[in-house]
């Protein structure tokens, strides 16, 4: 079978989608949660659609109690050297 490519807006959320294989969790269940259908999800962690909002990690955080730095802040965010804590050096 062949891949299709497919045009991603911005990057897609692999670790959650990996803690979600790794969990038995399903995109139905998370998009259920969220009161989305499942195929508008998809396009949220896949990277094809529009990001998730702030209050929706929030609820998917709390509901599953894990981390948003861990699944939905991209790192280069997390770990970039934005020169603001030196400016009191």
């Amino acid at each position: 079978m062949l891949k299709k490519h497919v045009e991603r807006r911005r990057e897609p959320y692999n670790e959650f989608v990996a803690w979600m294989r790794k969990n038995n969790v399903s995109q139905a269940e998370v998009a259920g949660l969220l009161g989305k259908s499942a195929s508008a999800f998809n396009q949220n962690i896949n990277g094809t659609g529009g990001d998730l909002t702030v209050g929706e990690v929030v609820t998917i955080c709390t509901e599953y109690g894990i981390s948003a730095d861990d699944f939905f802040w991209p790192s280069k965010f997390q770990k970039r050297n934005t020169g603001v804590e030196n400016a009191a050096d």
